[in-house]
This record gives structure tokens, C-alpha cells and sequence, in this order.
């Protein structure tokens, strides 16, 4: 009996692992991935918290700078600092993109 259990440990050592074994290296490297894709979804969900926080930090910043100038203005110099405003960051883009569509109908 002990000649057969010392050939059957001599082969285990050729071969290598048994089957069972091998399964139980299976299951860990699928909980492994597993728990590998949880913590990329987990960074790329924090990364997006992160840049929203940087948007709301940026419009509170624009709105505390707004504030202090239209603090120190009157009432007629605070409503053209608003029409001025209005126009860099709203009209005057858009008619950008009207007068490029338009060149690009006329240069047809």
C-alpha cells in the first residue's frame, strides 16, 4: 500500500495538480476578475464624481465672482454688466455658428 501511495505522489509531481485543484484555481481567478471589474467600475464612477465636483465648484466660484462685482456696481451699471455678460457667453457664440453655416451655404 505504501509503494502505491508514494507512485501516486511520484505522479502527482510529473503531472501536476489534480482536477480538483484545478477548479479551485478557476473559481479564484473568476472572483479575482470579478472583483477586479467591480473596482474599475468603482474608480470610473468616482472619477465622474470628481468632475462634477469640479463643475460645481467652477459655478460657484462664477457665481461668487459675480456677486462681488455686482456688489460694488449701481443699479444701471449692474444691467449692463448683465447685457454684456449675456452677449459674450450666449449671443455672440451662437451668431458665431449662424455666420459659419451661412458661409458654408453661400460657399456652395
Amino acid at each position: 500500500m505504501d509503494d502505491r501511495q508514494a507512485e501516486l505522489e511520484r505522479l502527482r509531481a510529473l503531472v501536476g495538480p489534480s482536477e480538483p485543484s484545478y477548479e479551485a484555481l478557476r473559481r479564484d481567478r473568476d472572483e479575482s476578475m470579478r472583483v477586479a471589474r467591480q473596482a474599475l467600475a468603482e474608480v470610473g464612477a468616482l472619477r465622474g464624481d470628481i468632475v462634477d465636483l469640479r463643475v460645481q465648484v467652477s459655478r460657484a466660484r462664477q457665481d461668487q465672482e459675480y456677486r462681488q462685482v455686482a456688489a460694488a456696481m449701481n443699479p444701471v451699471q449692474r444691467a449692463a454688466y448683465r447685457a454684456r455678460r449675456r452677449w459674450a457667453t450666449s449671443v455672440r457664440p451662437r451668431l458665431a455658428i449662424l455666420v459659419r453655416r451661412a458661409r458654408r451655404v453661400l460657399a456652395r
